[in-house]
């Protein structure tokens, strides 16, 4: 009998991941033609040049997929990165250079992130519940939010790269927070620092430095030994985030050099002319009703056309079980490192400028959120 059940959930399995696979390729399919195109230096050196980065008030608005294509290219030819899009960390831009030398494509690296992100969503969901229908449930949610497939329509943008690294971050870091090897910490820490290297380096490690030293308050008896730990996660971080900007000292740039840059970006983040009054809590206008106040010239009120009546269910349930988990007593590390993100972020996004693309950080975290809840209290319900 038992063999009978493992059996039917084994093909279930496999019929869920068909089925993520099906839709996954039927979301993507009919933009699949900007896989296939050939990179033209000159158009996007051309868009650079007229654009805004460029010529002061210029009405050729470039976008960012434009401009980190073209800041990709040239960063792996050996351009200085402070002269492209500095206020942008490297390593993402990096990768997506890598794109276009192997595929002559800046699109191509993103189906292979994306590819990445749903096998760590995978494990993490695996390494938590032990259960691989689980597992391909998270899967099969994270394929249908339109987030998550709107990065490989409108690609190539960093988010999809920042999320790759939160997750690989995360699943290390949790690995090691129940195996204690110190190539578990060693590893967390090369990907915080990659993910620290791809998009908004002061906000992420201010909202991962809260994230780390919550947990840490939370869940570790041992204070002494958990700072020891948190310090090599960051001597190895903040390597990594160094050696993204080797191209910077190998034209010449100096420590000095480089700590003024971070300022510059600092200061050129803080010197924004938005008015936060205006777009404060914007993202949940954009989730509950798919309306949200732009920031651009009058703060106009528009909508997403990827909108879908899923994100409003999923914020609510992620934050309602984020609560849940962190109030309740017996919730494993797991439950709470991921609780703790997403308490954090939707705080963070608050008082951000909105794009729809930053709720990917999000809404991912909230479904392996509720797929840890489906797991114990409903396929596993019996044995809890």
């Amino acid at each position: 009998m038992m063999n009978y059940f493992s059996k039917r959930r084994r093909s279930f399995v496999i019929l869920l991941l068909f089925l993520s696979l099906l839709l996954f390729s039927y979301q993507i399919y009919p933009y699949s033609k900007i896989y296939f195109e050939k990179y033209d230096h000159v158009k996007y050196e051309q868009k650079f040049l007229k654009s805004q980065w460029r010529v002061p008030q210029s009405k050729n608005v470039i976008s960012d997929e434009d401009l980190y294509t073209y800041a990709a290219y040239e960063y792996v030819r050996g351009a200085n990165p402070i002269l492209i899009n500095p206020e942008t960390p490297h390593l993402g831009k990096y990768l997506i250079g890598l794109s276009i030398i192997l595929f002559n494509n800046q699109r191509v690296m993103s189906l292979f992130i994306a590819l990445f992100s749903l096998v760590f969503i995978y494990r993490i969901i695996l390494m938590k519940t032990k259960s691989d229908l689980s597992a391909s449930i998270a899967v099969f949610l994270v394929i249908l939010n339109t987030t998550f497939v709107d990065q490989l329509i409108h690609s190539p943008q960093l988010d999809i790269y920042q999320l790759m690294f939160f997750l690989m971050t995360s699943f290390f870091f949790l690995k090691f927070s129940k195996s204690k090897k110190k190539s578990d910490i060693f590893l967390a820490g090369i990907f915080y620092g990659s993910m620290l290297s791809t998009k908004f380096f002061f906000q992420t490690l201010i909202l991962t430095t809260l994230l780390f030293t919550i947990f840490s308050l939370i869940t570790y008896k041992s204070k002494f030994i958990w700072v020891k730990k948190f310090v090599l996660l960051n001597i190895v971080g903040f390597l990594i985030y160094t050696l993204s900007n080797l191209a910077f000292f190998l034209h010449g740039g100096t420590i000095r050099g480089f700590l003024g840059m971070q300022k510059w970006i600092l200061v050129l983040y803080k010197s924004t002319s938005i008015d936060l009054s205006r777009i404060m809590g914007g993202y949940l206008g954009l989730i509950f009703i798919n309306k949200y106040r732009f920031w651009s010239d009058g703060y106009p009120v528009v909508s997403y056309q990827s909108w879908s009546i899923f994100w409003p269910i999923i914020f609510l349930c992620g934050m309602i079980l984020a609560i849940f988990y962190l109030i309740r007593k017996g919730s494993d590390k797991t439950e709470v490192f991921f609780s703790i993100w997403i308490l954090i972020y939707a705080i963070f996004l608050i008082f951000v400028p909105i794009f729809p693309r930053y709720l990917l950080m999000l809404f991912i975290p909230q479904i392996i959120l509720i797929v840890f809840y489906v797991d114990k209290y409903i396929i596993n319900k019996k044995n809890t």
